[in-house]
């Protein structure tokens, strides 16, 4: 009998080896997301939150006056381009506690950055007609809909039922 549980032990953890060396295998190095395909992901990233301006900027129709504090806004903005990552091979030369203060300034200086896109958000919702503000707060929630993953975005039942896992 105990050598059926050892193999059958040895069984699972083979299985086991053979179904999770793939996720081994894909994860990069680093696991910091900018390698190669990181850094494909993150252009994406750019062009879609770039396209989701324009269409908010084409749907809000804006006067010249309201253009210069769009403008402005689209400027504030901490990840269009201005979002300045540590040195991964020069945080790897620091110790630990080195290594926090500089994640922390890091920290700081996006604070810094977003209270200032906050700050020129403001000044252009101030500019906007009461329809445009309604359209500005509908984009702003705006989340897109993932068809390859089901049952994250499906809709609530209709008729009250309760929904069962």
């Amino acid at each position: 009998m105990k050598s059926n549980n050892a193999l059958m032990s040895g069984l699972v953890l083979a299985i086991s080896a053979v179904f999770l060396s793939p996720v081994a295998v894909a994860s990069p190095a680093g696991c910091d997301g900018m390698g190669p395909v990181g850094e494909k992901q993150a252009s994406r990233m750019g062009q879609r939150m770039k396209e989701r301006q324009q269409k908010l900027h084409e749907s809000l129709k804006l006067n010249p006056e309201q253009e210069k504090a769009w403008v402005k806004f689209q400027e504030s903005h901490p990840f269009l381009g201005n979002a300045d990552r540590p040195d991964r091979a020069a945080m790897e030369k620091l110790s630990a506690p080195e290594r926090a203060e500089k994640m922390l300034e890091h920290s700081r200086k996006h604070q810094e950055a977003m209270s200032k896109h906050v700050s020129a958000m403001k000044s252009f919702y101030d500019t906007l007609t009461p329809e445009q503000k309604k359209t500005f707060d509908e984009h702003s929630m705006m989340r897109p809909q993932r068809s390859d993953r089901p049952g994250r975005n499906a809709p609530a039942p209709q008729d009250g039922a309760a929904v069962q896992k």
